[in-house]
Parts: C-alpha cells; structure tokens; sequence
C-alpha cells in the first residue's frame, strides 16, 4: 500500500497447490516447511478451490485461530516485554464507538461487541504470579475469557470505582496508557478518556502515568510461528488473487475498466472468506498520455502498462502486495524490450534494498543506503517500505522520509529479527519504444525478517512483467 503522493507430503502438496497457481514457493526454505508441518493454518487446510464460497466452518475457523494465536503469544510474550520496559500496569481504555486500536491486539473486537460502553483492559505484572489480566466494563462476554482472568461488569455505578478499587489495591509504580504523538495505534486514549482515568483512579497516580509507545510497537513487531503460519496463507492467496486480477479471466482489452477489476477482486476476496483490508487501487500508464487512475475508470486498451495494490486480511493479520502487467498490442507476443529492461531494473533495486535489511539499522538508514546505492548503478528509485501485521502500516520500523510530522517516530526505529516488512519501491526508467517517455515500476512483495536477519520472500515475488493478451 503506497506511502508517499515466505511431514513431507504435506510439503510437497502445498508447495504444488501454490506453484500451479502460479506462486513460486522455496520448498527448501526452513520456515516455509516448518510453518506446515506445525499445522497452524495451513494453506492446503484454509485455502478454497476456484468456484467455492465461504461456509461457516471456514469462517469460524478463521476467527477461533485468530482469538487462539492471539491469546497464547499475549500470555508468552506480554509479560517479559512488560518487564524489560518497566511497566507494572498497561490500562487500556475504550468506549463504544472509539474502541482503542490495541485491543486488535488482544482478541479483535470480536463477534459480541465487547469492547462495551465504557471499558478498562488492565494488564499487570504480579511478579511471581506471572501476568494478571481483567476486563472491567459492559458486554463481557465469556469469549474474553483466554485473554481475562477476571472480569467484572458494572451497572448504574459505572466504571471509576471499579477500577479505583483494581488500581488502589495493586499500587503500581508505572502505568503505560495509550498516549503517543506519533505512533496513531498507540495513541488510543481519547482526551476524554484519559481525563476520566485520572479521576477515577486519583491524583497520586497521574505522575505515574507513561506512554505505551515503545512497548506496544516492540510487542506488536515481535511475531510468534503461528502467527506467520496465518500470513504465509494470506500471502500466497494474495499474490493468487492479483494473478488472476491481471489476466483475460478478468480482463477484456477495450471493454473492461479499471474499476471492473476493482470490484472482482473486491468480490474475490469476499468469495474466499478474508476480511476487508484496504481497497484495491489500480492504475494504468499509457504511450503519450498522463497516467490513469480508477478514479477515471478508463477503460483498459492494448498497450496499457497496468499497476494494482491490494492486500487482505485474515485472523487479524494483513498482506500488502503491488503487481504490474502489460497488455500485448496485436502481434506482439511480449512486452516492448524497454519495459521488459524497466522491470529488471525493478527487480535489481529489490536485491539492493533487501541487501540493506540489517537488523538493527533504522528505516531512514536503509532507505538513504539503498537509493543511494540504486543512484551509483544509474536507478532512479524511491523506496518507502514499511512494516506490516496487524496493520496494514504497523506499529514498527518505515523505511520512508524522517518527516516527523507526516510518519512520526517509524523511520527512526530500527529493523527487528521476526518483523515483517512491506518490500514498497518504485523505479523510473524511460522507454525507447514509447519515445523515451518516463514509466514508474511499481512494486510491494511481503517479507519476513528471520531470527537470524536473513530475509525471505512470503510468496512470489513477481519476476517479470505479466501478460494480458
């Protein structure tokens, strides 16, 4: 998504349910075999043949996998991450309506709406009691129960003295809320909201009150096996998606539009049971014209240099991929050699820009270094990659511009083992055939950081220009 103006028969039949789809997939590649063998939303087990819908089980699965995942990696990961920032209490508050974008992070909103009236999620470390967690409010529903050990609902009295009572009775010397400049899904807590807190649990605790910020962002950037299980589907059902998107199953040269395509791959991805992400964007750049977008809704002719950006989401985790085609004129039986050349030059920047993924360098770093490295190979590029999860622009490193005011705190983290990370760039080249007319190759792969800083591919990536005929 654009930023600026990856038991042995198993193996073998999910890698060839991928590659006959037309997804490249490394069956030698460490975690691609040990995510299936672990069983943890496999894509043969999730995944829909051409021509089916959605059922029930299919939707239930998806969410009862995603409140499991989510459950085990909080009571695993939260608590040392809790200690390691000094935090003894993490209060998150939400309010019918508003509801705090961390609670994604700790069941979803759920199929109840459960994030209540006027709620509070307390998060503490009972020392050797390990994490404590309670939900008081409205609409607690017993599918609360995995991320909740008490939970304590309230009538006419209201929240305040439940919680005054819960906090008073712990003491805790600090207490990450939900308040940040720059980091939006860690700035949840409305002013309101952080008014009533401060009432209610009094005035001695107001100066123990510290941002969430880097706790969030380090939990949230951290991924569990199971987790990347769920986007290894999504990937490759992504890439899959987008294939057939640019191609004459969707597309009739001189008849279809742009927003045509839009809408089959807004129905595609309803048809397969995922959850709505972001809206698919396409573009097209034509010989002698300005570039068009679906806004325009023109209609698709031959000769078209066609760009999509799209991705989906399942089990609370989201992909974010760009793909490019070119529509053959008549008698040609591949693109113009200049585009072909404009490609490759596309994916060479890949490899720089993947060459500059070092863990622990920040966004702007790598950013500086791998334009900087395309400019002495004669690439015009911009790179403006970013992490990817929960959400489509996560809470962890950008590789973008270090304006504060438009991208906050992102380009000045660093690049975490476990991350993944949006591969988004373009290169300009000019094409010969098209009178030496400027072509931006647009491109976005989903990567994956491993523990050991290598980075991997999650599916494709795209390797040369598709054909529409």
């Amino acid at each position: 998504m654009v930023l600026p103006t990856s038991v042995n028969t198993i193996h073998r039949q999910t890698a060839s349910t991928l590659s006959t789809r037309g997804i490249p997939i490394n069956m030698a590649s460490g975690r691609f075999l040990g995510l299936v063998a672990l069983g943890l939303g496999a894509v043969l087990h999730l995944a829909l043949p051409a021509g089916a819908q959605p059922t029930p089980e299919l939707v239930r699965e998806r969410v009862e996998r995603e409140w499991t995942v989510k459950a085990e990696k909080m009571r695993a990961n939260l608590l040392p991450l809790m200690r390691a920032h000094e935090i003894d209490l993490w209060i998150i508050l939400s309010r019918e309506n508003a509801p705090d974008p961390a609670l994604e992070l700790f069941g979803g909103y759920g199929v109840t709406g459960w994030y209540g009236h006027r709620n509070a999620y307390l998060f503490r470390d009972a020392g050797d009691r390990g994490l404590e967690t309670a939900a008081l409010g409205t609409h607690l529903s017993d599918h609360l129960a995995p991320f909740y050990d008490e939970r304590v609902l309230y009538g006419e009295e209201g929240l305040a003295p439940h919680l005054q009572k819960w906090v008073a009775a712990r003491n805790p010397r600090r207490i990450a809320i939900n308040q940040s400049r720059t980091i939006s899904m860690a700035d949840g807590l409305t002013a309101e909201l952080k008014d009533y807190l401060i009432d209610a649990i009094g005035a001695p605790y107001r100066d123990r009150l510290v941002s969430s910020e880097p706790l969030l962002v380090e939990y949230v950037s951290t991924r569990t096996p199971a987790e990347e299980a769920i986007v290894l589907e999504a990937s490759a059902a992504t890439f899959d998606i987008l294939r057939r998107a640019l191609s004459n199953e969707v597309i009739t040269p001189g008849r279809t539009t742009l927003m045509e395509v839009h809408y089959w791959i807004t129905a595609e991805w309803k048809r397969q049971g995922f959850e709505f992400n972001f809206p698919a964007s396409l573009d097209l750049q034509r010989r002698g014209a300005e570039p068009l977008d679906d806004s325009a809704e023109p209609v698709i002719e031959r000769g078209d240099l066609l760009h999509v950006d799209f991705g989906v989401r399942s089990s609370g985790l989201v992909t974010d991929q760009q793909k490019m085609a070119y529509v053959l004129r008549e008698g040609e039986t591949e693109p113009p050699a200049g585009l072909r050349h404009a490609f490759d030059v596309s994916s060479r920047m890949a490899e720089i820009i993947l060459d500059e993924f070092q863990v622990g360098r920040t966004g702007i770093q790598i950013k500086t270094a791998a334009e900087s490295r395309g400019a002495d190979e004669g690439i015009d590029s911009l790179v403006y990659s970013h992490a990817q999860g929960n959400w489509v622009h996560d809470a962890g490193v950008w590789m973008i511009f270090d304006w504060p005011e438009r991208y906050g705190d992102h380009p000045r983290f660093p690049l975490r083992a476990r991350e993944w990370i949006s591969l988004e760039y373009r290169v300009t080249v000019p094409i010969p055939e098209w009178d030496g007319q400027a072509v931006d190759i647009m491109r976005e792969e989903d990567t994956f950081v491993g523990g050991d800083g290598s980075v991997e591919y999650l599916s494709g990536p795209q390797t040369e220009l598709w054909i529409i005929r």
